[in-house]
């Protein structure tokens, strides 16, 4: 009996650019060094990284309008430098599949299953979540490399994304460790 060859990955990394206010001693700033060493163990095994984030125009009528084109809002924060092998796609709203092609691209790739992180997690984790599910992918999130990015918000609010994403989305849910684990260890 043969075995099946593994499922092909993606870690898909969500909201993490300049705009969002991710600097030192910041609100939700530890979790950085965590999505960094998710980043790095993507990297060493082979598996492809993306950064997706939000991308506003001068014509568009919503209310945050931090992430425009032509600002550095827009650019990946530092510590977690891109490479020349990580792709870039911005979202027009909340989830990472919204009006752009994230959905074409990881399917020209091949792309089974896709590790989530960043934030936040009852926003665009949840949407993204929710849009990889509906489009069958299969769906993991990073829990400790996940958080609401909203000091005022109670912890309620992660755990109630995390609920839906366990019990309708039938999501994986992992710690960095358990993730890097068993799917971020060597693939050959």
């Amino acid at each position: 009996m043969s075995e099946s060859a593994p499922e092909k990955l993606a870690v898909i990394i969500l909201d993490m650019a300049r705009g969002y206010g991710w600097l030192p001693g910041s609100y939700g700033y530890e979790m950085v060094a965590r999505v960094r060493r998710l980043k790095d163990a993507a990297l060493a095994a082979g598996v492809q990284v993306f950064h997706v984030h939000s991308l506003r125009r001068p014509t568009d009528n919503v209310p945050n309008m931090s992430m425009k084109v032509g600002t550095t809002n827009l650019e990946v924060i530092p510590e977690l430098e891109p490479t020349d092998q990580d792709i870039f796609i911005y979202k027009r709203y909340l989830s990472g599949f919204s009006h752009n092609d994230l959905d074409y691209t990881l399917r020209t790739m091949g792309i089974q299953k896709v590790l989530l992180a960043g934030a936040s997690t009852d926003n665009t984790v949840l949407w993204t979540a929710a849009d990889a599910f509906q489009n069958r992918y299969g769906v993991v999130i990073v829990e400790d490399c996940t958080m609401v990015h909203r000091q005022t918000e109670p912890p309620e609010a992660q755990t109630g994304a995390i609920r839906i994403i366990r019990n309708v989305l039938h999501g994986e849910i992992l710690s960095l460790e358990e993730a890097i684990t068993k799917y971020l260890s060597r693939r050959d």
